[in-house]
Parts: structure tokens; C-alpha cells; sequence
């Protein structure tokens, strides 16, 4: 039996009666660079999060995974990590007041103020707040953290995935010299449609090709 497909009026609706509530679980498929596949997975557990962003690049096959805490429409770490080759590539750690971060092997700890996120988490913080920029918050790529020059909607837009189209909301997001660029969807919850940044002079930039939310195939 095929997983029955919710449409665009019926998952707005549900969105509208629970204002910019995240989902217990979402699976996105996107296209990544160069075309290769990518997944994005988003589950709650209790007041637990958990994402895990795999994007299958030839010889690397990166995977970032973070952690946390819900608390109302804030998230709030514990841990950040990037995988490359199945190994630990940088991480970050959270806890009492403080954030461990840096490549394997060359770990600082510092005060952590405020919230701090990776590019990934974000998004998700995002979705809950219907993009508005928690105030003092910073972002982390496990190796480094940055501060967050600020958050520019840049319009809207007719986004085409799965046979179909909805409508977007565009993003940019400065992180230090660098432009993170996020659309989100209204009438799925928000969720990214697409996600493009710069790492190490490299460009990602991923498109959803496909969703799952709550376990059910959606469609526009």
C-alpha cells in the first residue's frame, strides 16, 4: 500500500492551527551539488530534537548531525557534528554555559551566550519562529563560530518539486563573509525547500526533490 499523499490545503491547514509547530518527524530528499542525492531528517522525541543532513558526494559522503533540546519554539544544542569518510571531522559539544568545538584533534572551549546552531539547525529555528532571527544568536560549522550579521527576505517565489508547485519564501542570512541563502515553505510548515552555502571555498547548494512529514508522502 502506498503512503497515502496529504495536499498543499490540508497540510497548510494543519500548519495554521498549530502555528509554525515543528514536526514529530520529516524525511526531505533534495538534489545536491553536481546533482547528487541529499536527505535531510528532522525528528522530535519528547522535548528531544535530532537532524541529520547526509549529502552523498563521491569519496566524501558527508554527513552532519546535530542535537538538542525544544523548549517553545527554541532549540537548543548539545551537540553538532560533520562526517566525513565515517569520521569525525569537526564537532561541537554544549554544556554548562560553555561550547567545545574545533577539528578532531584541535578543540577549544569557550563561553557559549546565546543560542548557537549550524547552518542545518537553523533552518529548523527558522521554521519555528516564521523567520524571524532569535536575538544574539551565532552559528557554528564545528570547526568555527560565527556571528550573524543579520537576516534579509528577499522575496517570494514559485518553487516546482514532487509534480507540482508552492510557494516560497526567500532568505539570506550573513554568516562572518559568507551568505547563507534558505526558502521555506509556507504551506508545509516551513520547511527548507532549498538550502545553498559556502564551506571551505566550495559550493553546496541543496534542492527538495522530495518530502515525507509524519510519515506521509506530501505533495504540492
Amino acid at each position: 500500500m502506498k503512503p497515502k499523499q496529504l495536499t498543499a490545503a490540508v497540510l497548510f491547514a494543519a500548519a495554521c492551527a498549530q502555528a509554525a509547530e515543528l514536526p514529530q518527524n520529516a524525511e526531505l530528499q533534495y538534489s545536491g551539488p553536481y546533482g547528487v542525492p541529499a536527505t535531510m531528517t528532522f525528528t522530535r522525541s519528547g522535548n528531544a530534537y535530532k537532524i541529520v543532513s547526509v549529502i552523498k558526494v563521491p569519496l566524501y559522503n558527508f554527513r552532519f548531525e546535530s542535537g538538542g533540546t525544544v523548549s517553545g519554539n527554541a532549540l537548543h544544542p548539545s551537540y553538532y557534528k560533520d562526517i566525513r569518510k565515517g569520521k569525525t571531522y569537526a564537532e561541537a559539544k554544549f554544556g554548562g554555559g560553555k561550547i567545545t568545538y574545533g577539528k578532531a584533534g584541535e578543540q577549544q572551549t569557550e563561553n557559549a551566550a546565546g543560542q548557537i546552531l549550524d547552518l542545518f539547525a537553523l533552518a529548523w529555528q527558522l521554521a519555528a519562529t516564521d523567520g524571524k532571527l532569535p536575538a544574539g544568536i551565532k552559528i557554528t560549522n564545528g570547526k568555527r563560530i560565527y556571528n550573524i550579521g543579520g537576516l534579509n527576505k528577499t522575496g517570494s517565489a514559485q518553487y516546482a518539486f514532487a509534480g507540482g508547485k508552492t510557494t516560497v519564501e526567500n532568505y539570506t542570512v550573513k554568516r562572518g563573509d559568507d551568505t547563507v541563502n534558505y526558502s521555506f515553505a509556507p504551506a508545509f510548515g516551513n520547511i527548507p525547500a532549498k538550502i545553498s552555502y559556502i564551506d571551505n571555498g566550495t559550493s553546496y547548494n541543496l534542492k527538495l526533490t522530495g518530502l515525507k512529514i509524519n510519515g506521509q508522502t506530501v505533495k504540492p
